[in-house]
C-alpha cells in the first residue's frame, strides 16, 4: 500500500479477493495495462457484486488491474497521478 492509503493488486488474486471481502466500504478501480479501454479508470463501490464474483475472475490478471482505497478522494488523487486520464464512475454503483 502507498502512503496515501491506495493499493495495487496486480496478479494478486487471492490478495485483492481478502481485501473486498474485509473492506466492503472501499472503492475500487478498474484499470486495464494497455490502456485501450477509454472508460477506464472506473471506480466502483467495493459492495458491487461484479467487483467479486467468482463467475468473472481474473481480477488482477489478464491485463487487468485493481487499485484499492478506503478513501474515494485519495483514489481520485493517486489515479489522475498515476495515469493523467479522465475517472469514469461506475453508473450502477456509484
Amino acid at each position: 500500500m502507498d502512503h496515501n492509503g491506495v493499493e495495487l493488486f496486480d496478479n494478486r488474486e487471492e490478495d485483492y479477493l481478502a481485501w473486498v471481502q474485509a473492506h466492503p466500504q472501499g472503492f475500487i478501480a478498474n484499470m486495464d495495462d494497455n490502456r485501450n479501454v477509454p472508460q477506464y479508470p472506473m471506480i466502483h463501490r467495493a459492495s458491487h457484486k461484479t467487483m467479486s464474483s467468482q463467475k468473472i475472475g481474473n481480477f488482477t490478471t489478464g491485463g487487468y488491474v485493481k487499485y484499492c482505497s478506503l478513501d474515494l478522494g485519495a483514489l481520485e488523487r493517486h489515479l489522475q497521478k498515476q495515469h493523467a486520464r479522465p475517472i469514469t464512475f461506475c453508473s450502477v454503483c456509484m
